[in-house]
């Protein structure tokens, strides 16, 4: 296989060295004469296994639009802040291509090459890693390459998941070429490519991989071991420095039985919370509470006139102390509101497109540059916990399709019988409603729809400016659309169009 280092793909990208290289795939840095920066990117220009000059052309446009179709679907889920972003991809003479967000990191390949993990540190693998695929799970879609060389860890610590099957066995012709592309020393025995367990079995024997230096489909921990006079451990399994209770997932995770796994990586989320095995009391909230005590007869009159005033004093004290906690989290989840909503903004600005709005700067912004969906750059917000799968987000796009000039009215009511027609049929309007973008007249249409078993509620608000439609599209869990519907706001309210 020729180098192509040097060579500008795509009139676009310019190669600049080659990283690695593999029987299916050569990976190669790049820099993007498009961005005006000269941002580098990685690009893999893949190696399907047969002959491009005896491929009949009814058999070439299948494998094309294949390789389309597979592109298409992991543009979308690499919007996931931890998979590295799909840039671009394409087809030239023949050969296909994939432009990858370039990260700045390791793989836990070569950190492995130092040194072994602690129980800390793969834990922290294994719960970011499942968080990741739990996401892409969703989408029903599925890995099917797990191993230390697809997990990467960048320079800030976060971690990161690539190098997905899915887009080579689209230009491949059957299952039995894909094994061949997956690493058998961490795929289960029987791989038959569309098993959502077949990930959890990757990952755990990477995970006792990375604990022992060793590839094994089972783990121990040392403290489990029995050794005395007449009995020594017969367990082949490698042994490691961690609990028996994480011994104990990794290896039903990669058991070869699928049915004694296991079914869902909730089921394995739930495990690895050690710390809700331990019983937990209710705060003494009403310590040195006591039930009000009967007061003896009194025979002043007064005090006999006063008793059930004081009876209901008690009453009212009780039903304090009961409704106390409630009170106290509206407030907190109010401050949480006004705090989220008071963060400080930073300006972004698009020379290219001619606008400029503001983000919270603990919202991270990432250029896309869509020429097929027309989205510029979209604006996610920091995970709020190692639980939190979903990270909200804005889109900002430019639709300039039409080549008439719509009305705004006319714009809407096309956008609102589009949500009708859904093919999914699994979105449900909120609202639709008069708002304002830059000064301008815009509308605001706000509804709900299912995402595999993600219930999101969706905001688009869009205007008219310069024969182009100007769009923002916030999206976020169902639960959490309110919470952060503050900061959407400000954030569209803060569009400056030229």
């Amino acid at each position: 296989m020729n180098s192509i280092v040097g060579k500008i793909l795509y009139n676009r990208y310019r190669i600049i060295e080659q990283l690695s290289q593999n029987d299916w795939s050569t990976f190669y840095i790049a820099e993007d004469l498009a961005s005006g920066s000269q941002k580098q990117c990685q690009i893999e220009q893949l190696h399907p296994q047969y002959n491009h000059e005896i491929l009949g052309a009814q058999s070439w446009q299948k494998v094309l639009q294949a390789f389309v179709t597979q592109g298409e679907l992991l543009m979308k889920i690499t919007h996931h802040p931890q998979i590295p972003q799909l840039l671009a991809f394409f087809e030239c003479d023949r050969e296909f291509y994939l432009v990858r967000e370039h990260i700045q990191g390791i793989s836990l390949e070569a950190k492995l090459k130092d040194s072994l993990l602690e129980e800390t540190e793969a834990l922290d693998w294994l719960k970011e890693i499942l968080g990741i695929l739990d996401s892409i799970h969703r989408l029903e879609m599925v890995h099917l390459n797990i191993q230390p060389s697809s997990l990467i860890q960048s320079r800030d610590g976060r971690k990161f998941l690539t190098n997905f099957a899915g887009i080579k066995s689209a230009i491949l012709f059957n299952n039995r070429e894909l094994i061949k592309v997956l690493n058998p020393d961490f795929s289960p025995p029987d791989q038959s490519g569309s098993d959502f367990t077949a990930d959890l079995h990757a990952l755990a024997k990477t995970i006792i991989y990375a604990l022992t230096g060793i590839l094994s489909e089972s783990i121990q921990a040392k403290s489990a071991e029995v050794i005395s006079k007449n009995l020594t451990n017969l367990n082949p399994a490698p042994k490691a420095n961690i609990r028996p209770e994480l011994a104990r997932i990794l290896n039903k995770m990669a058991t070869s039985v699928p049915e004694h796994g296991y079914q869902s990586i909730a089921a394995v989320l739930n495990d690895l919370d050690f710390s809700a095995k331990v019983v937990k009391f209710p705060p003494p909230f009403a310590d040195g509470f006591r039930l009000p005590q009967k007061s003896p007869p009194k025979a002043q009159p007064v005090e006999k006139f006063l008793t059930p005033f004081r009876a209901s004093s008690n009453k009212a004290k009780v039903r304090l102390l009961l409704t106390l906690p409630f009170i106290i989290a509206l407030i907190m989840l109010f401050i949480g509101f006004n705090k989220n909503s008071a963060k400080k903004l930073v300006k972004y600005t698009n020379s290219d497109y001619r606008f400029s709005l503001k983000h919270p700067e603990t919202w991270t912004a990432q250029q896309i540059d869509d020429p097929i969906t027309g989205e510029i750059v979209v604006f996610t917000s920091p995970l709020e916990s190692d639980t939190d799968f979903f990270a909200e987000k804005i889109y900002v796009a430019i639709d300039n399709s039409s080549s008439e000039p719509v009305s705004l009215e006319q714009y809407n009511q096309a956008f609102l019988k589009r949500i009708r027609e859904s093919e999914t049929g699994n979105i449900e309007l909120s609202e639709d409603f008069k708002t304002q973008i830059d000064k301008s007249p815009a509308r605001t249409v706000i509804y709900s729809r299912q995402q595999g078993s993600l219930q999101l509620r969706q905001m688009e608000t869009f205007t008219i400016k310069n024969n182009q439609v100007y769009i923002a599209i916030y999206t976020a869990e169902r639960d959490k659309f309110a919470k952060y519907y503050p900061t959407a706001k400000r954030i569209i309210n803060s569009w400056d169009i030229k």
